[in-house]
């Protein structure tokens, strides 16, 4: 179609261009088209004629250039709203096409100075939403923009707001600012009736200044975070006051014709700006806005007459917030109390139900009296509850994640239970007219995920209605991040107890089926790409008594033992986590124990690919920050706690007393984590040798419970002997056949090497010259006359902690029928203190 040059195939005449000006248009009219243009026939023509053009470098000089350039800056316009209702890819060859043409016109066609407001503000709403986010791309389009129009102005900007492209907003549009003022405009004219529904600018002056605050504070935050590194733009501070002060004052001057969302996007602007901007320069100047102000006598600027003429955001929080609540409190005097049915314009009742739940937060930054934001909260909520009927699942759930600010309000209960109640009944009807095949309200999959972390959050005992649908649509949704499928799980074991265990059991089960690590191929587990989740979803599974599938345990567990060259999320902060882990897998091992497979799937991934080689990994990264680094000495970490739970979840695994595997079973599994528990022992002993020698002396400072490693690794040291020796005894008395013989040596070796290691084997470098296993433990535990005076270091066993060591062990540590040197040792010294009286 397009008629080039031979030699640059780069000229394009000005009848071609026209013609192809037109039918593009005509193409994207729907008011011209019964129905959409198809888009295979769309895309053909953007391929033959579009985008020939847009690489152009020239346009036809024999016609008037302006007249030329116009008609090139709208099918530019039309090629990028193509882009939208294509859903084009921001990095394909059309919009590489688009965006090439944009950024160099300087040195092409040079068609975008003569672009209007509209058809700037347009391409840079199209853009965003296609996803092009390269401010190279929008900084000749924003230099279009003309601040007379505001509607055009807050088309662009709240497209970049969207896009999170707070910097253009802030650096590109606020600059451009140059002073204008406004008269107030509406889109279709002044109507009879004095004040009209239909929009006007002042509308849009609003909405400019809700983006504005938000973009400022998103541009302001990034740059708290520059700072540390040394490298900040300044911000055109100057520009942004002036915008905003000449914004507030024609809001302020034409406050009759605001509704009252704007009312509530009025307060949240304000709210919202950075505490950097908390001054607001020049509202002394608008003397409409300091007469508004002055009216609310506020507290705050009594309290400060020395600077009675600056102005606040705060101020201007609480002038929103009063011309929101003014009218429905006088209102309700003038009837006594009672609730009338009309709206007054501007008033709390003439706000949407969608951003009724928006308030809620602002309340409590207004510079009033708490009684009276306790009694503005009241009425929102009052407004809700009584609307609660008329609001759809997602508005409801908005309502419920905004409740999160008044949980400690009078109203929060009866508030919560009302809107659960709604969200339930809603969640319900779904539920059965998707098991049927009806159409019903779609819930957004994000919008159901938020549900039950707030149900969680809210420990809400009962929601029927999230069991039932989750039930129903589990099966038919799309893979789950394991996040997601944490919260749902969550939920689930919340509710559970009151709404029927074997429901959510099922409903658990289903949504298990649907998770999904960041990587599908590397065999890496899942519980060290997302610690935090993974442990979370397990402990749901306990709470639901659902014993994980073998898919899933395959699914959030390794498939082989991690190397030293994989790299985890988990530190030596995160020992809880792996506490977490163990306590869940120590419960799964009681769920199927006859289920050979499914025990063994779960023992080889979980505690023997995945629980112990994380364990030991964090133990020796604690052990070398204890000796390299003094101030991490004290620090305090979950992983002593790990090392008690993970051996009993081990010894429940191993089943010594052969319930329920056989002998050779037993003593494979011995082997199998007898090297890793061997690695992680010597690694405690100098970690517990460590903290002894710097927290000998009167001034220390105890550490935390779950920190004190004398007291865990004693744990952890009696439950792998009693592993030990309990299992080699079980093998000679297994009698004679072969196959119990050469159980017996292979016990009896890994016993021999237990007892080197205890009784001078694993040696620490310290001050004591016989620090092995034995040594310490006996520095840890009382004298041998129970005396414990002259005992300085917090790491030293108590009576107590002695007491706790033998209540929690999973075997009466004095009637072991193999008695080790530590279980002997352990015996002695605590018969000594309890027949001690000095304590």
């Amino acid at each position: 179609m397009w008629r080039c040059s031979w030699p640059s195939r780069c000229f394009v005449q000005f009848h071609s261009l026209a013609s192809a000006t037109e039918k593009l248009n005509d193409m994207l009219d729907l008011r011209r088209r019964a129905k959409p243009m198809q888009p295979e026939a769309l895309k053909q023509y953007l391929n033959n004629a579009v985008i020939p053009v847009l690489r152009s470098t020239k346009l036809d000089r024999r016609h008037d250039s302006s007249v030329v350039r116009r008609s090139m800056a709208q099918l530019l316009r039309d090629a990028t709203f193509a882009a939208v209702v294509l859903r084009a890819s921001p990095t394909g060859a059309y919009m590489s096409a688009i965006v090439d043409c944009i950024k160099h016109d300087h040195e092409r066609m040079q068609f975008i100075s003569n672009m209007t407001s509209n058809q700037a503000s347009r391409m840079i709403e199209n853009i965003c939403r296609v996803g092009v986010e390269d401010s190279a791309v929008q900084a000749p389009l924003v230099a279009r923009l003309d601040f007379s129009n505001l509607k055009e102005v807050a088309r662009a900007m709240f497209a970049l707001g969207e896009r999170g492209m707070y910097h253009v907003v802030v650096y590109f549009i606020v600059p451009m600012y140059c002073g204008e003022c406004w008269q107030l405009e509406y889109d279709e004219g002044r109507m009879k009736d004095g004040i009209e529904n239909n929009s006007c600018n002042v509308f849009e002056a609003v909405r400019v200044l809700r983006i504005l605050s938000k973009a400022v504070r998103g541009v302001v935050e990034q740059q708290r975070v520059d700072r540390e590194r040394g490298a900040i733009t300044p911000l055109p501070t100057e520009s942004i006051q002036r915008l905003r002060t000449s914004l507030i004052a024609f809001i302020v001057k034409h406050r009759e014709v605001l509704r009252g969302g704007h009312w509530i996007n009025f307060t949240r602007a304000m709210a919202l700006f950075p505490q950097e901007f908390g001054v607001v320069k020049y509202a002394e100047d608008c003397a409409i806005v300091m007469r508004e102000i002055e009216a609310l006598q506020l507290p705050n600027r009594h309290a400060q007459l020395s600077i009675s003429k600056v102005v606040f955001t705060q101020d201007l929080v609480a002038l929103g917030m009063t011309r929101l609540f003014a009218p429905f409190e006088r209102q309700q005097k003038e009837e006594s109390g009672h609730l009338r049915a009309e709206k007054t314009r501007g008033s709390i009742l003439d706000v949407p139900l969608t951003g009724m739940a928006k308030i809620i937060p602002v309340i409590e930054d207004v510079p009033f009296p708490k009684i009276t934001q306790q009694r503005w909260l009241a009425v929102v909520i009052d407004v809700i509850l009584r609307n609660v009927e008329k609001m759809n699942c997602t508005q409801l759930i908005q309502v419920l994640h905004t409740m999160r600010r008044i949980e400690n309000s009078a109203q929060f209960d009866a508030c919560l239970k009302r809107v659960v109640e709604a969200i339930s009944a809603r969640l319900i009807k779904a539920a059965e007219l998707a098991s049927t095949g009806s159409a019903a309200e779609p819930i957004p999959y994000a919008s159901l995920v938020q549900f039950a972390v707030l149900l969680s959050a809210f420990r809400v005992k009962s929601c029927e209605g999230f069991v039932r649908y989750l039930l129903v649509v589990a099966p038919k949704l799309r893979l789950a991040t394991v996040e997601d499928t944490a919260s749902l799980m969550e939920a689930l074991a919340t509710v559970g107890p009151k709404d029927g265990l074997d429901l959510c059991r099922r409903a658990g089960e289903e949504t298990l089926q649907r998770v999904r690590g960041e990587t599908g191929t590397r065999s890496v587990s899942l519980l060290s790409e997302s610690p935090l989740s993974c442990v979370k979803i397990l402990r749901a599974c306990v709470l639901l008594n659902a014993a994980p599938s073998l898919s899933f345990i395959t699914t959030i567990f390794a498939t082989h033992v991690l190397d030293e060259g994989s790299r985890s999320p988990l530190t030596v902060g995160d020992g809880s986590v792996l506490f977490d882990a163990a306590r869940s897998l120590y419960h799964f091992s009681r769920m199927k124990p006859l289920n050979t497979e499914w025990s063994q799937t779960l023992w080889s991934r979980g505690v023997v690919q995945t629980l112990l080689p994380l364990l030991q990994r964090l133990t020796s990264q604690w052990r070398d920050e204890l000796s390299q680094n003094a101030a991490n000495k004290q620090r305090l970490t979950g992983i002593p706690n790990a090392w008690r739970s993970a051996m009993e979840t081990v010894l429940s695994f191993v089943d010594i007393n052969l319930d329920a595997i056989s002998l050779a079973a037993m003593q494979q599994r011995v082997s199998e984590i007898y090297p890793q528990c061997r690695d992680i022992m010597v690694n405690a002993l100098r970690i517990v040798e460590e903290q002894l020698c710097c927290t000998s002396g009167a001034n220390s400072e105890p550490p935390s419970f779950s920190s004190k490693s004398s007291l865990h690794f004693f744990s952890f040291l009696l439950m792998l002997e009693h592993l030990i020796y309990h299992g080699t005894w079980q093998a000679e008395v297994r009698g004679d056949a072969d196959s119990a013989q050469e159980v017996q040596v292979k016990m009896q070796l890994i016993k021999e090497d237990y007892n080197v290691l205890v009784t001078g084997g694993a040696q620490v470098t310290g001050p004591q010259s016989d620090s092995c296993v034995l040594s310490v433990m006996g520095r840890l535990l009382p004298p041998e006359d129970g005396n414990l005076s002259g005992r300085t270091s917090p790491l030293h066993l108590s009576r107590g902690e002695i007491l706790d060591i033998t209540r929690n062990l999973p075997f009466a540590v004095s009637l072991v029928v193999s008695q080790g040197p530590v279980n002997q040792l352990f015996c002695e010294r605590a018969a000594a203190i309890m027949l001690h009286t000095s304590e």
